[in-house]
């Protein structure tokens, strides 16, 4: 797979809206709101891995 500055931006910005997504994860975990917060656990890694799946499928 060769990578072009798209795909490292694509990457760039998929890493930001996970950890982004990850520290509400967190917060709403403190706030001891388990099941939002493995909610929204969940959210991040499917908006980080079916992307970059589709990437790399499509390449």
């Amino acid at each position: 797979m060769k990578m072009t500055f798209e795909i490292i931006i694509a990457f760039i910005a998929l890493a930001w809206i996970f950890l982004y997504t990850t520290s509400y994860g967190v917060w709403v975990w403190k706030k001891k709101n388990i099941l939002g917060a493995i909610a929204v656990f969940l959210v991040a890694v499917a908006a980080l891995v079916f992307p970059v799946y589709f990437i790399i499928a499509t390449r």
